[in-house]
Formats: C-alpha cells, structure tokens, sequence
C-alpha cells in the first residue's frame, strides 16, 4: 500500500523536553506513537528507540522524535519534455517510493533538508531541461532510460539519511496534449 507524503515525512513530530525536574508536572508529556510509528529519544548527542515501557530513558531524554515507519510513502512528480523536430511532448511521471530503514539515523539528521523537508529534497531537481528536445517522438524508451539514470545517480550521490527512496519513471508516448502536471 502506498501512501503519499502529504504530511511531515520522515519525522512526523518533535518536541524538545524540558530538564527533568523534582516537580513531574513542569515536564511536558512526551507524544504519543500511532500505528507505524516509533518513538526515537534524544540524550544529549545519542539517539535511541525504546518501546513505551522503558521510562528511565524517557525521563532522561532532552527530545523525542516521532518517527513514521509506513512503507513506500510516495511522492509523485510529474511533468513533459519536448520532442525533437516536433509539437509534441513526452508526458513524464517519476514516483519516489519511501521507506524508513533507521529511525535512528533520521532524528540524528533532524536538521538536514532531506529529513525536515523530504518532499522538497526529492523534487529539488524536478523536471530534467537537459533532456528536452533529446528524443524524437517514438523514442520512449530511450527517453526512459536517460531519466532513469539520472535519478538513480541522482539517488546515488544523496538520499535521505535512514530512508531507503525507490524511483520509479515513466514515460509515455509523445502527444500533442501533454501538459505539466
């Protein structure tokens, strides 16, 4: 089941906990995890999941983190590229395909604009302007192959910390009706 990433993806909810003090009712309640989420505590520099009956941890945690743990939450782009010599477009659609592998490693990259925004990160690069105009109408396949190396490097070079991202990109018949999406 693939679910989109309309929602804070990977950390779902952060909040930083107040020092522990003698009085309990200063200290903030951590979150709650839901289904397909885990809770992943900070001390200090050290990050570590715990299930909900591990209370010294939590008492001694500076942060926790929510973390989702559904697998392949999607993010779809999409978009056309002009053909060679013609009026016609390729319609384009890549499908980013999520999956947290370390929830660990996600809160320790808390900051990054992989993890505080994943839907941005993975469409930063959108639609590939090298490649219009690289394809006569026909040639979807090798259109398909171009845009599936240049994600996979893409993917190669700097994913999301703990996330494991899966492309998926189509390509289809060149069309004199195709628009960005």
């Amino acid at each position: 089941m693939t679910s989109h990433m309309t929602r804070r993806y990977p950390i779902v909810r952060h909040r930083e906990l107040w020092p522990s003090l003698p009085w309990r009712a200063l200290r903030r309640r951590p979150p709650v995890a839901g289904a397909d989420q885990i809770l992943v505590y900070r001390t200090g520099r050290d990050a570590y999941t715990a299930g909900l009956s591990d209370t010294t941890l939590a008492a001694r945690a500076s942060a926790v983190s929510v973390v989702d743990l559904s697998r392949d939450v999607g993010l779809v782009l999409a978009w056309s590229l002009a053909a060679r010599d013609s009026a016609l477009d390729f319609p384009v659609r890549v499908t980013y395909r999520c999956t947290v592998v370390d929830p660990v490693a996600v809160v320790r990259a808390r900051g990054t604009e992989a993890v505080s925004d994943t839907r941005r990160f993975l469409a930063r690069d959108g639609r590939p302007s090298a490649l219009d105009r690289a394809c006569a109408p026909g040639d979807e396949r090798d259109l398909h192959e171009a845009l599936t190396t240049l994600v996979t490097a893409r993917l190669a070079r700097g994913s999301v910390p703990g996330v494991r991202v899966l492309a998926d990109v189509e390509v289809g018949p060149a069309d004199l009706h195709a628009t960005e999406a």
